[in-house]
């Protein structure tokens, strides 16, 4: 099992990985320290903000630990990261202590053998019984229920919109409450201010986050619909999938949402940082980051008071229930299973956890901190308006994945992708989905259910691709 999932991790990964040479991580980063009585723990770090909150805290952690940090600095972009990330892990290179981008991406490396298993070391953890109950379960592999990684930070996803130019025209802000009433206001929104009025990201260019940032929303909307069957399979036969396919078929078949951005190489640069600054999008899923780093001051773009200009929703729920917010684990951290120093590895990993660290990480990266007693730290109220998302933890809703992770990612990229150039409606959508999940991953990793089974013949026009043949 482990080679294959070590087989799977690659093949996605090396597609951004051409033009970076192997080197080991111990030769970079920090330079040599001084004090070589204590021992020395490799810790994995990369972008600007995050290197100056670990720079920020080194002095700290070293003290508390004993230790030196040597910090190796790696690529900026996360999918970059993450593919050096695998490549060293890969070579037997890795440091000691490492972020995960996502919680997504915890079951696959954990299958292969990389990750420490941190189940007892979490939950003698004084901060674990401050974690929401989410929290825990991302944390923990859905294969077999262990805890790989402590989380310290969390996304909190919603639906951004321009309330300042709602509000000038004349159109409700009031929280839409289901899907009927997020399409009825983005028809008004046409109508009246002739604008692009949602923007869900799908297609193959935006990678994983056609997923992540958006088919994801739309799955969590079904109340009982959960990602996973109860024999850990991903339930891609659902109706709920088709429904949600469908939600994008209308969108672009009602020119709802703009499809030209989403073709190109970077598709979130155009509507996310161009048309949603100049009011020319209304509405766009984001995250608890995204006043920071997509709207904020120091943005290409930035909005004049953001705050006031940009509020949010809680995404409507597509069958009754109550609108909500997604969480996701983010950058949480992990111990390499052959560190050197397993126990300050593993000591190292709980200390990212405090609400210290975590609060140094969450006002540079515009995220919220992972634990709930965050609330009554001393530098909780400098987040501003994230205190808000903060306080949506308890209720905010997830989709735990499994092993496979990016190639059902990858399935959700190229569905979008058909819908978007008006190849498929949504039940094509799902059939080309299911084919390429069943295709990459096997047959039996998709649940059984009898609403629907592949047309293998059905896909024939819809489909003028195969998956890749490296990544079976």
């Amino acid at each position: 099992m482990r080679q294959t999932i070590k087989l799977l991790l690659l093949p996605v990964a090396a597609v951004v990985a051409i033009g970076w040479c192997h080197s080991t991580g111990q030769g970079r980063g920090e330079p040599p320290v001084a004090d070589s009585t204590k021992p020395v723990l490799v810790i994995a770090e990369h972008r600007a903000a995050r290197l100056a909150a670990l720079r920020e805290l080194q002095p700290m952690l070293q003290q508390r630990l004993g230790v030196q940090l040597r910090i190796v600095e790696y690529p900026a972009p996360p999918q970059d990261y993450f593919t050096k990330l695998v490549t060293e892990l890969r070579a037997g290179n890795a440091p000691d202590v490492f972020s995960i981008p996502r919680d997504l991406q915890v079951d696959d490396l954990a299958a292969a053998g990389y990750l420490a298993d941190l189940t007892q070391d979490l939950q003698a953890w004084p901060g674990y019984a401050s974690l929401p109950e989410l929290v825990r379960q991302l944390s923990r592999a859905s294969f077999n229920e262990k805890s790989y990684v402590v989380p310290s930070i969390v996304a909190v996803e919603q639906l951004y919109y321009r309330h300042d130019l709602l509000n000038q025209a004349g159109i409700s802000t009031a929280q839409p409450k289901d899907w009927p009433e997020l399409l009825a206001r983005s028809r008004q929104i046409k109508q009246k201010l002739g604008q692009f009025p949602l923007l869900i990201p799908a297609g193959l260019t935006w990678g994983m986050g056609s997923y992540t940032e958006g088919f994801r929303y739309l799955l969590a909307s079904f109340s009982n619909y959960q990602l996973l069957t109860s024999d850990n399979r991903y339930a891609l036969r659902d109706p709920a999938v088709a429904k949600a396919f469908d939600f994008y078929h209308t969108l672009v078949s009602e020119q709802l949402m703009p499809v030209a951005p989403l073709l190109n190489p970077e598709p979130w640069v155009i509507p996310k940082y161009e048309m949603f600054p100049k009011g020319q999008l209304l509405i766009t899923t984001c995250g608890s980051w995204c006043k920071t780093f997509d709207w904020g001051p120091g943005s290409r773009n930035p909005i004049a008071n953001v705050d006031d200009a940009v509020r949010t929703w809680r995404f409507p729920s597509a069958d009754g229930a109550e609108p909500f917010a997604l969480a996701s684990v983010v950058y949480a951290w992990a111990v390499n299973a052959n560190s050197r120093k397993p126990e300050l590895a593993r000591a190292l990993a709980l200390l990212m956890g405090d609400n210290d660290v975590a609060l140094a990480y969450a006002k540079r990266l515009g995220n919220v901190p992972a634990r709930l007693d965050a609330a009554q730290h001393p530098k909780f109220a400098e987040l501003g308006s994230m205190t808000a998302d903060h306080a949506l933890l308890p209720q905010a809703r997830a989709l735990r994945s499994t092993v496979g992770a990016n190639a059902m990612m990858a399935g959700v990229a190229r569905a979008t992708e058909a819908v978007l150039i008006g190849k498929v409606d949504g039940a094509g959508a799902q059939q080309l989905l299911l084919q390429y999940v069943s295709h990459v991953l096997g047959e039996d990793t998709v649940g059984k259910n009898r609403e629907v089974e592949i047309n293998h013949s059905a896909l024939a026009q819809a489909n003028s691709t195969t998956p890749p043949q490296e990544a079976k």
